[in-house]
Formats: C-alpha cells, sequence, structure tokens
C-alpha cells in the first residue's frame, strides 16, 4: 500500500520510533502497536499503520487476516479506528515522527541531503518579530 490523496501534489518518505511506552527493548513492533489498540491477535497479525487527514485525522491498521488467508495468499485487511476519544494518539504511538514531502513530479531533489540546517528567523522576520514592532 502506498500512500495516497486525492490530488498527490506531493509525494515522500515517512520515518518514526516507536514509544517507549509501547515497546520493550525485545519488542519495537507493530505487535506492541497491536496490542495498545486490543487487537485480536489471534486472528489478525499488523503489517502497517496508515495515518490519514490533519485535525479529523484517522488511522488504520494493515493486518494479515489469518483465518481468511490461505498459503497461496495472504488477505490483507485495512482495518479503520476511531480515534475520536484518542487525540494524542500520535504522541503515544511515536517518540519520534518525520514526514519530508516533495513535488510529485521531482525526480532531482528527494534523494538529496541538505548541506546544512538553518532557522527561518536567521533569514526572515517571522510574524511575532512583527507584531512585536506594533
Amino acid at each position: 500500500m502506498k500512500a495516497s490523496v486525492q490530488y498527490n501534489d506531493f509525494e515522500g518518505t515517512v520515518a518514526a520510533d516507536i514509544s517507549d511506552f509501547l515497546g520493550s527493548p525485545a519488542s519495537d513492533d507493530f505487535d506492541a502497536i497491536g496490542k495498545y489498540f486490543g487487537l485480536n491477535q489471534d486472528r489478525f497479525k499488523i503489517v502497517g499503520l496508515s495515518i490519514y487527514g490533519t485535525s479529523n485525522f484517522g488511522i488504520s491498521l494493515i493486518c494479515v487476516d489469518l483465518e481468511k488467508s490461505s498459503p497461496q495468499k495472504e488477505f490483507i485487511v485495512s482495518m479503520s479506528y476511531d480515534g475520536e476519544k484518542d487525540k494524542d494518539i500520535l504522541d503515544i504511538l511515536f517518540k519520534r515522527f518525520h514526514v519530508v514531502l516533495y513535488n510529485r513530479f521531482d525526480s532531482k531533489y528527494e534523494d538529496l541531503d541538505s548541506d546544512r540546517e538553518v532557522r527561518f528567523s536567521e533569514f526572515h522576520k517571522t510574524k511575532n518579530d512583527e507584531e512585536d514592532e506594533d
């Protein structure tokens, strides 16, 4: 499964570190996330996560349905989770979460690293600076 939205104006990559509250040194994997959600792990094996949206975002657990799978084909389900009660779910699941986006037709910059990190405020006034001047 690949991330997709209506127009895919931007595409990129994501990386995350599991929260210390979910994983132990021996279980920094999806099993810990499945346990947090109370996933029936006798039937489902979590193999991924889909996080979608902004202020009203949703999470789906990407799972192999062990009952519907056969030796020839794994049966994959995207199981949406109602996260309305867990507004801080990203903080619960991850201690670090990093998204990098580029224009969808860009093949030049996506594989390059920056030469130096700088602060926006080194080169621009911020809105707070402008308000302080008033």
